[in-house]
């Protein structure tokens, strides 16, 4: 039971990881966009 590795925890830390990224990404979404429209 302990060597269980399909038991999801509820404290992750990807997701602690997409929460940051997304939090960070959401305030530089016009200047990302911008850049990735600019070398597209």
């Amino acid at each position: 039971m302990a060597d269980n590795s399909e038991f999801k925890e509820v404290y992750n830390w990807w997701y602690f990881l997409a929460a940051v990224v997304t939090l960070l990404a959401f305030p530089l979404m016009h200047i990302i966009t911008g850049w990735f429209t600019f070398w597209l």
